[in-house]
């Protein structure tokens, strides 16, 4: 997909399935960013546009610059940022939140914070004590394993291509397997490298993450899946980045295909890897350690929660059978004695 403005061109890939709509409205948010004159000196979007240069992480500002155009739009661009209000913030969050989910207008609130931070250099200005959606209560979001391979065998394994031709081999299908045998984020498997696998031990080495407080790197043991998902990765050459946005809609669409009503996300398939190894642990550390989790993060309960049901059905079923266990036990050893009471006797009349 592509559009040209002022002389540019401006391209951007999305999957096959995209419907019409969103096309469209991608490629008239182009012309509405790429379309205006330049802004005005010391205006918001001057002040925007300055804080976006300094950003260097590609995916952090994508997110910066959609979220910001539309404070831009609501707030108004040519107005000096810092005569912005809390009580004008305020306004736009409550209209968002008749239509968005809290999790939505919370990063949008965050990325206007983050610029009145750029731009002050001491806190997030008028933003500071603005409303802040609370965040949502976490959802059990995994998935059975039966029905994530079942999806997964829906997705078709090349692209399309002309008429009798074979397309290129899909990489959403590959990546998919990977997340689904190994749980890692979108984020750290674009970091991957081919020096970071080890086929012959079957281990990761995972770069560390700097999302909240940030989690040292480390070695992760690979499932034998996991496994062989990364071996059709490297045969692919799967490595670097990749849309999100796009392979989400892929993955979607592949549960769809299978009759599958409840509403999927990209994530679901780290929450479903996750979600299983607590079911067999039992364990929060251990799905801490294998998710890249901050030690004592609270976003690991948002992975556990779905298993939570049957761990504690699994717990209050070895706390009867421990019980009965030493019931038994200490019937026999009860017995035994009244046995060895018994023949008492007999053994003293012998001895006389």
């Amino acid at each position: 997909m592509f559009v040209r403005v002022n002389g540019h061109l401006h391209t951007k890939t999305f999957d096959g399935a995209t419907p019409v709509p969103e096309l469209q409205a991608w490629r008239e948010t182009q012309r509405g960013i790429h379309g205006r004159p330049a802004p005005m000196s010391g205006s918001f979007a001057a002040k925007v546009a300055d804080y976006l240069a300094q950003n260097q992480s590609k995916a952090a500002i994508n997110q910066a610059t959609a979220h910001l155009e539309l404070w831009l739009q609501a707030l108004g661009r040519d107005r000096a940022p810092l005569t912005i209000t809390k009580d004008e913030i305020n306004q736009q969050i409550d209209e968002w939140l008749l239509t968005l989910q809290p999790g939505t207008v919370r990063k949008r609130r965050m990325w206007l914070r983050q610029f009145f931070v750029f731009l002050t250099g001491v806190d997030g200005g008028p933003c500071q004590k603005a409303t802040n959606p609370k965040e949502p209560k976490a959802g059990a979001r995994g998935i059975d394993y039966l029905v994530i391979e079942k999806a997964l065998a829906s997705m078709p394994p090349y692209r399309s291509a002309k008429k009798g031709t074979v397309g290129p081999r899909s990489l959403a299908l590959i990546r998919a397997r990977v997340m689904v045998y190994t749980g890692l984020p979108p984020k750290l498997l674009m970091a991957v490298v081919p020096d970071d696998l080890d086929f012959v031990v079957g281990r990761l080495y995972v770069h560390g993450r700097h999302k909240g407080e940030g989690v040292e790197e480390r070695d992760l043991p690979l499932t034998p899946e996991g496994l062989t998902a990364f071996k059709a990765f490297h045969a692919a050459t799967a490595y670097g980045q990749f849309s999100v946005s796009s392979m989400g809609r892929s993955v979607k669409a592949a549960f769809q295909r299978v009759g599958y009503t409840r509403h999927v996300r990209l994530y679901d398939l780290r929450h479903s890897y996750l979600t299983q190894v607590y079911r067999i642990t039992r364990d929060t550390a251990t799905v801490a350690r294998l998710g890249m989790h901050a030690e004592g993060s609270p976003i690991t309960a948002r992975y556990t929660k779905g298993a939570n049901q049957d761990v504690d059905a699994a717990a209050v079923a070895a706390f009867s059978q421990v019980l009965a266990d030493r019931r038994r036990g200490a019937l026999k050893s009860a017995v035994a004695v009244h046995d060895a009471v018994q023949k008492l006797p007999t053994k003293v009349t012998n001895i006389r």
